[in-house]
Formats: C-alpha cells, sequence, structure tokens
C-alpha cells in the first residue's frame, strides 16, 4: 500500500512541475476579456454575506459596511418564507444566527420555509454574533432584524456606492416559481427591464444569480439570458464529475463556475477561459491566498474580507472599520 502512495505521489509530483509549472508560470490572462463581456469589473470583489467578518452575516450593518468599501456585488443567500417574503439567510434553520431556541424552542429545528416573515420579525439576528466574536462585538449588532431582498436592494438604491447583488439560490426544491418570484421583484424595483429585442447583447451585469443547481439556472437563461449566471460547485459535487464534464456542462447554460479556492488550479482556470467561462474562486479570506490568486490572474474573489481584498488591490476607501 505504502508503495502504490509513494507512486501516486510521484506522478502528481512530475504532473505539477512539468504541467502545472507552465500555468503557475503562464496563467490565463483571458478572465477579463470574458467579465468584459458581462460588463463585470475585474477582478470582482463580492462580499460573501456582505462584510461578513466585521458584522454580523445577511444583516444592514453587514451589507452597509461592504457597501461603503465599494465592493463590486454583495453576496446575499435567498430563502422564501411561508407567505412568499424573499429573504437573506444562509442556512436552512434559524439555530445558528439567530435567537429562534427562546423565541420559538419547539421549531428550532424547522425549515425557514415553514415561518411567516412577521414570526421572523420576533427573532434577532445579531447578539449570536457579539458572543462568538467578543473582539469584533459591537452594541449596535444586538436585535437586528432578518431583512428581505428588497430592503436590500433599498439599501443599494439609497447608498452613493451602488454595488450589484448576487443572489445565491437556496434549497430551491422547497420553493415552486422561485424564479418568477425573483424576476418580478427585481422588476418591481426597478432593477431589471425585460428587453424584446434578441439582436441586444447587453448584460444586466448588476445582478447575478448563483446557484448550485444547474436546473433553475437554466430557468433563468430561458427567462433572462441577458442575466449573468454562475454555477457553483461544492466539494462534494466536485469529485461525481471531471474538470473537463463539469465545463462541458457548464458551456451555454451559465457564464461562470465558483469553486472552491484549492480548486482554483491554473489549468482548470486556463480550460474554463477556453470555453469562454469566467471562474469565481470562494472563500478567499487569507493574504497568501489573495497573493497566489492574484498571481493567477483571478477573475474575482468572493470573501467575508472585502476590507483586506479592496486594500490589497489598493481600491479601497478611507474609512474606518472594525479590524481583527
Amino acid at each position: 500500500m505504502k508503495i502504490i502512495l509513494l507512486i501516486i505521489l510521484i506522478f502528481l509530483v512530475i504532473f505539477i512541475v512539468f504541467y502545472g509549472g507552465y500555468y503557475f508560470i503562464n496563467p490565463s490572462n483571458k478572465g477579463k476579456k470574458i467579465l468584459d463581456k458581462y460588463n463585470i469589473e475585474y477582478p470582482a470583489v463580492i462580499a460573501h454575506r456582505g462584510a461578513s467578518f466585521i458584522a454580523p452575516e445577511l444583516t444592514e450593518p453587514a451589507f452597509k459596511k461592504a457597501i461603503d468599501l465599494n465592493v463590486d456585488y454583495l453576496e446575499v443567500d435567498i430563502h422564501r418564507t411561508k407567505d412568499g417574503k424573499l429573504i437573506a439567510l444562509h442556512d436552512n434553520n434559524l439555530k445558528r444566527t439567530s435567537n429562534i431556541e427562546e423565541i420559538y424552542p419547539d421549531r428550532k429545528n424547522e425549515h425557514i420555509s415553514t415561518f411567516s416573515y412577521e414570526e421572523l420579525l420576533k427573532l434577532e439576528f445579531g447578539s449570536w454574533f457579539n458572543k462568538k466574536y467578543s473582539k469584533r462585538a459591537n452594541d449596535n449588532y444586538n436585535n437586528l432584524n432578518i431583512i428581505a431582498l428588497e430592503n436590500i436592494l433599498d439599501i443599494i438604491d439609497n447608498h452613493k456606492n451602488s454595488p450589484g447583488i448576487v443572489l445565491d439560490l437556496k434549497d430551491i426544491n422547497r420553493y415552486p416559481r422561485l424564479t418568477e418570484d425573483i424576476i418580478e421583484l427585481l422588476k418591481k424595483k426597478n432593477w431589471y427591464e425585460a428587453d424584446t429585442n434578441p439582436n441586444n447583447k447587453m448584460y444586466y451585469s448588476d445582478i447575478i444569480i448563483f446557484s448550485t443547481e444547474l436546473e433553475i439556472l437554466k430557468e433563468f437563461k430561458n427567462s433572462v439570458p441577458n442575466i449573468p449566471r454562475l454555477l457553483l460547485l461544492t466539494n462534494n459535487r466536485m469529485g461525481k464529475r471531471s474538470w473537463k464534464s463539469w465545463l462541458d456542462l457548464a458551456k451555454g447554460n451559465v457564464n461562470g463556475i465558483g469553486v472552491k479556492g484549492f480548486i482554483s488550479w491554473p489549468w482548470n482556470i486556463a480550460l474554463a477561459h477556453e470555453r469562454d467561462l469566467f471562474i469565481f474562486p470562494y472563500v478567499i479570506n487569507k493574504g497568501w491566498q489573495f497573493r497566489i490568486m492574484a498571481h493567477l490572474n483571478s477573475n474575482g474573489y468572493i470573501t467575508d474580507r472585502p476590507e483586506l481584498i479592496l486594500d490589497f488591490l489598493n481600491r479601497i476607501p478611507e474609512i474606518e472599520l472594525f479590524l481583527e
């Protein structure tokens, strides 16, 4: 067994030195051209759940701090309540980021979709952050409400900076007609206007749709083809297909792929670029990760720490932040 492992290791080293070495020295430079096609900033800085290192994720302070930083996009995880309100929450239940065990102890394990919006407004979503991250605690983070997607759009519209928004669609099998609901809201808030001209190649790049499920991305392609779409690949999904197979599946259905940072090998990026697909790695939070990704001409950065990446890119405005 040890001999087999040694042989595999030797072949891996040979591959990286002779094949991967070329791409490390000569990473693909096509990313900017691809993002320009979609009118997306290069490299795109995407605040993962807002500025979620500095403030409680997916809350008003996290979004406002990210906008103050002048990020390119706010990333927002989307669920839908029992009464049809689109809200920002990552998990399927409320245990991690709310006081549900105090308010609705018998419902702590229930799926978010079983709650009405009014019921959710009785919970608070900031105290957990102050308890877990005492060095970053702030009294203003107590008693934060859950936030609806329409309110996030209002926050962006009312700010002097105007980032785009990434909608990461969660647990979609729970939500029939989710595509229609999102498009309807975007139209209502004047974030999207239907274009009946088939020759118009302009993209609504203020919006990007993320999902791990290709089927809903196809729905958006059919309904609003001029909104960019990105297929998220998690660790367990990556192993189900080869990288080439994922690219073949993505081509023609989505515009980009989101992968864990360690999958962002330069040869994988180059193969994606050959198919006119951009790559956004996640979640990039460490200085050494920034430097490696920058050397590889990363197309963007999905990060909890936009303040660090923007500083690294010399794009940070002169404002005070609660840093580590």
